[in-house]
């Protein structure tokens, strides 16, 4: 379960979601998902204890929130904040069943890209 991660600038980011609206853009297959507008803002994100957490859910499969802070040794609201972070980011799906919410870890991996392929790319197309 392997995350490809893009890493641009804020504008550019801002332009390509433009474009892809506009239909002036169609990302091809293989383009990150995930896009940040630094690797400070991914490392945030992606601290090595949110990979850690990530990958102990995709070993231990727990079934609530309470299993997983009893797993990791988090708090639970504490572990809620990270996972809706993590969530928002679609790194981790969030399932309700009845009061409870089982937290699914969708990626365990990542390769991150940082170059200027993809904003060379954006201005090819959209200029």
């Amino acid at each position: 379960m392997k995350a490809l991660i893009g890493v641009m600038s804020e504008e550019l980011i801002r332009k390509r979601t433009l474009a892809i609206v506009k239909g002036e853009y169609i990302p091809e297959p293989g383009e990150p998902k995930v896009w940040f507008t630094s690797m400070i803002a991914l490392a945030q994100v992606l601290s090595n204890e949110n990979i850690s957490l990530l990958r102990m859910m995709d070993e231990q499969k727990p079934e609530t929130l309470t299993e997983l802070a009893e797993l990791s040794g988090r708090k639970v609201s504490n572990l809620s904040v990270t996972l809706k972070t993590l969530s928002l980011h679609g790194f981790v799906r969030l399932e309700k069943n009845g009061r409870s919410v089982k937290p699914v870890a969708l990626f365990t991996d990542f390769d991150i890209q940082v170059d200027q392929k993809y904003s060379a790319m954006l201005n090819q197309k959209v200029a």
